[in-house]
This record gives C-alpha cells, sequence and structure tokens, in this order.
C-alpha cells in the first residue's frame, strides 16, 4: 500500500517509478488540461522517454529537437550550459511515440512562429522556464492525476529502471542519463519488493 508520501513501503524513498498505469494516467491528465495540453504532453514524455532533469528540459530551444525544415531531429545534442555535470551527450529521438508527440507540439505552436532559438518550452514571457518552475509543472500535474508523491526527478527514475528491468546494461543506461559513475545509475533503479518478487517467480534454472 502507499504511505502519505506516495511511495510503496519498503522502496528507497527517492522519487518513485511509475507503473505502466500510472504513465497512461498522467498523460490523460495532461492531454485534458484545458490550456497548452500539447506542451504538458511533451515535457511529460520528454521527462519520460529521455529521463530529462527539470534543468535540461527548461533549456531546450526548438532548435534543439526540430531541424531548419521544423522536422523533429533524430539526435538531441544536449550543450554543456544545459547539464548538471556540463558535459555534452546525445539522445536519440527515435521512439515513434515521441515523435508523435513532438510534432503535436509543433503543429500546436506554429502559430507563435518560433525560431532556432526560441525556448522549446516558454514561459507566459516568452522566455525560458525557470528549472524550478517547470519542475513545479511537473509536480502538480502529477498531482492532478492523483500521484501526489512523484516530482520531477519521477521521469528520470521511471526512464532509468525501465531501461534496467529490460536487460540494457548500466554502462550504456549510464552514458543515456548522464552519470559520471555507473555506481549512481545504479542507486536509480528501483529495487522494490514488488519487483524482487517477480524476479524470483521468474527463475528457471531450478529442476526439483
Amino acid at each position: 500500500m502507499p504511505n502519505p508520501r506516495g511511495r510503496p513501503a519498503g522502496t528507497s524513498g527517492q522519487a518513485p517509478v511509475l507503473s505502466s498505469d500510472q504513465i497512461r494516467r498522467v498523460v490523460r491528465t495532461a492531454k485534458g488540461r484545458p490550456r497548452l495540453g500539447s506542451r504538458a504532453v511533451a515535457i511529460l514524455s520528454m521527462s519520460l522517454a529521455l529521463g530529462l532533469r527539470a534543468k535540461e528540459l527548461a533549456a531546450l530551444t526548438w532548435g534543439d529537437v526540430f531541424d531548419d525544415a521544423d522536422e523533429v531531429r533524430q539526435i538531441l545534442h544536449l550543450k554543456a550550459a544545459y547539464t548538471k555535470g556540463t558535459k555534452t551527450r546525445d539522445l536519440f529521438l527515435v521512439a515513434p511515440k515521441l515523435r508523435q508527440v513532438l510534432e503535436a507540439y509543433r503543429v500546436d505552436s506554429l502559430r507563435r512562429l518560433p525560431t532556432p532559438a526560441t525556448p522549446l518550452f516558454a514561459s507566459q514571457r516568452g522566455g525560458h522556464l525557470r528549472p524550478a518552475s517547470l519542475a513545479r509543472f511537473l509536480k502538480q500535474l502529477y498531482r492532478e492525476a492523483g500521484l501526489p508523491g512523484a516530482s520531477s526527478h519521477t521521469g528520470r527514475r521511471t526512464f532509468i529502471t525501465n531501461l534496467a528491468e529490460q536487460g540494457i546494461d548500466l554502462k550504456a543506461i549510464s552514458i543515456l542519463a548522464g552519470h559520471a559513475s555507473i555506481k549512481t545509475t545504479a542507486r536509480y533503479v528501483e529495487t522494490s519488493p514488488a519487483k524482487l518478487s517477480r524476479i524470483l517467480a521468474g527463475t528457471s534454472w531450478l529442476t526439483f
């Protein structure tokens, strides 16, 4: 049972990792927003599908994600100024659903006539959202979806944990997450009692 802070008993106490049902719920909530629904879905999707930090999401420009023909790029190049460790890294905008979300956001944003330098997720005044503002936005979105314990870090932990559960090696995950050490990546992976139970339930080497 979840505790008042929104995470299952026995888990790490870090931002919770979302289940598939919870992801669908918060995406529905984002789509149902009366204003800027496509922006909410785009922010949420990039958080969950790429593991981006609030600082990285806030720093993105239109030209980082869309090329000169306004097509979604294949590679998102995160500049050193965007990242926590001031190190560049490349992420791949290849997941079909993510590309669909970004294309829908592009179509919805055409009335703003964005330039390559336009913030991808602009504030009401047209400038970059501050990382703290973007983090508050995600926290409010999760709260509206009935997930009060989730935060801007939830997308990142969900991204890393899901890759680990798919059997992706920690070195590759570490590179995608922008971690300097595999040990840091390992700390992000949720090891809840339910997950450990699933692992043991699937053991196939026992013959008695």
